[in-house]
């Protein structure tokens, strides 16, 4: 077992994964509903709003926290920023090509004991690594 990624992080690396493999919003968005359809809304809003406010995640209006009225989603999508910050977590060299990236996610989780807690995210993530 090893050390429990943070959920903003999780969040974060979904949406780096599909940058990846169809680095088109609406795709995206496909994966923000995805997302949202399967997690506890308070805990994918929170964690979509701290990655807007950190400018890692940008496409969309700040999403409302749950309780509010408003909220709306535009097309997500991570920034710069946000691919730096997953290549700083999961260690993965700025020189790995782009093509090689979802392999080098895989190999990643696999070798530092990062673990992913939500399930969709999880699910995602092994469907895309199965893809490359």
């Amino acid at each position: 077992m090893g050390r429990k990624l943070p959920v903003k992080e999780q969040v974060l690396l979904a949406y780096y994964v599909q940058y990846y493999l169809n680095n088109k919003p609406e795709v995206m968005y496909e994966l923000h509903e995805r997302m949202s359809e399967n997690m506890e809304p308070a805990v994918y809003e929170i964690a979509m709003n701290d990655l807007f406010d950190h400018e890692l995640i940008n496409g969309l209006e700040k999403i409302r926290r749950y309780d509010e009225t408003g909220g709306r989603v535009i097309k997500p999508m991570i920034t710069n920023k946000g691919i730096l910050y997953i290549n700083s977590v999961l260690n993965i060299q700025p020189y790995a090509s782009d093509g090689d990236k979802l392999q080098y996610v895989k190999n990643s989780l696999a070798t530092s004991g990062l673990e992913l807690s939500v399930p969709v995210i999880a699910e995602y993530v092994n469907e895309a690594a199965e893809q490359r």
